[in-house]
C-alpha cells in the first residue's frame, strides 16, 4: 500500500498563560490556514494515489494548552463535526483511508483522538489517547483501550504522541494483531519511535506537527519506519511537507540471528511473540509497583485528576 504522512503546520502563536487579546474567535480565526493547508495536502497525497494517509496530533487545534479560559468539551467538534465530514469526503472522493488526529467531544467530554476513516467515508473506528502528559489531562479524558482494525491492506492500530513513550502500548497493539501503527503527534523521536517498530515487529507511521519556530533538538521529523526500525521515508526538519512510501504491512520480518535455522520459523514477529514468557511478568500491570516506593507523594494520573503527576 501506498502510505503517505502529513507533516503540516500551525501559523499562529499566542501565550496561552497570557493571551492578551486573544479571544475565542480571533483564536479560531488565526488557526483556520494551518488547518486549510493541512486539509489540501491530504487531498493532495489522496489524489497522488495514497491508499492511507496519516494526520499530525490535534490537527484542529485552536486554543492551546493551559490556556484556562476555556473548555475544550465546549470548543471542539462532535464526531459528526465540521472538520471530520471534510475529511470523510477526502476519503470517499479518493478511496482512501484516512487517520486524523482530532480534538473530539462527546457526551459532555474531551478526547484527544485518532479517527480512522475508511475509503467510502464512514468512519471505522476512533481511538482516544490513553497516556496524557501533564497538563493535557486537565481538559482531556483518558482512552481506556487499544482497538485493532482490519483493512484489506492489513490490520492498523493507532496510538497518539506521548503513547509511545509506553512499551506497554504498542505492544498490545502488536499482541492484537496490528500490521501498522498510526501514530499522529507532536512529540516524535526516534530513539524511542524506531524502538518500538523493532521490538514489535509493525511498521510505524508517524505524522509530527511543525510548530512556528520549528522543531527542537530532540525532537525528529515525520517518517515512515518499516517492521525492523528502519526509517524509509522521511520529512525535512522544518518544512510542511507530505512524505510517502510503499509497503507491504503483512510483510513479516526476516528472522535474525540464525533463529530460523533453530526453529524452523520465518518471521522475527512469530519468534519473538512465540518466545515470551507471560507468566514470568509479575509487575508491568501492576499500578503501583515496587519501585512507585521511591515517588510516595505521587499517586498518578487517577489522584486529583493528574494534578499530582510529575
Amino acid at each position: 500500500m501506498k502510505i503517505s504522512v502529513i507533516q503540516s503546520r500551525t501559523y499562529y502563536d499566542y501565550n496561552p498563560s497570557a493571551p492578551g487579546d486573544w479571544t475565542l474567535e480571533k483564536i479560531t480565526r488565526a488557526a483556520q490556514p494551518g488547518i486549510e493547508e493541512g486539509l489540501a495536502m491530504a487531498e493532495k497525497a489522496a489524489g497522488d494515489g495514497a491508499q492511507l494517509i496519516v494526520m499530525i496530533e490535534a490537527f484542529n487545534t485552536t486554543v492551546l494548552p493551559n490556556d484556562l479560559r476555556f473548555h475544550y468539551a465546549d470548543i471542539y467538534e462532535p464526531l459528526d463535526g465540521p472538520i471530520i465530514n471534510r475529511f470523510s469526503r477526502i476519503a470517499k472522493c479518493f478511496a482512501a483511508y484516512i487517520v486524523a488526529g482530532l480534538y473530539t467531544s462527546r457526551e459532555g467530554k474531551a478526547y484527544n483522538s485518532a479517527v480512522l476513516f475508511g475509503p467510502n467515508g464512514r468512519i471505522v473506528g476512533v481511538y482516544d489517547k490513553v497516556h496524557l502528559p501533564a497538563g493535557e489531562d486537565r481538559e482531556i479524558t483518558p482512552g481506556s483501550s487499544f482497538p485493532v482494525f482490519s483493512t484489506e491492506y492489513g490490520s492498523i492500530g493507532m496510538l497518539i504522541c506521548w503513547d509511545m513513550q509506553y512499551p506497554e502500548a504498542p505492544r498490545e497493539l502488536a499482541l492484537g494483531g496490528a500490521d501498522l501503527i498510526a501514530c499522529p503527534t507532536w512529540g516524535w523521536e526516534h530513539r524511542f519511535g524506531l524502538c518500538r517498530a523493532y521490538e514489535n515487529g509493525v511498521t510505524i507511521a508517524a505524522a509530527m506537527g511543525i510548530n512556528p519556530h520549528g522543531l527542537y533538538e530532540d525532537e525528529n521529523p515525520s517518517c515512515i519506519v518499516d517492521n525492523m526500525g528502519r526509517v524509509i521515508a522521511a520529512a525535512p526538519r522544518n518544512e510542511a511537507a507530505i512524505v510517502s512510501a510503499e509497503v507491504d504491512i503483512r510483510q513479516e520480518p526476516a528472522p535474525q540471528y540464525g533463529a530460523d535455522r533453530w526453529t524452523g520459523l520465518h518471521s522475527m514477529r512469530q519468534i519473538r511473540l512465540l518466545q515470551r514468557r507471560p507468566d514470568a511478568y509479575r509487575l508491568v500491570t501492576l499500578p503501583h509497583p515496587p519501585v512507585m516506593s521511591r515517588y510516595p507523594s505521587v499517586q498518578g494520573p487517577a489522584s486529583e485528576n493528574g494534578k499530582d503527576a510529575k
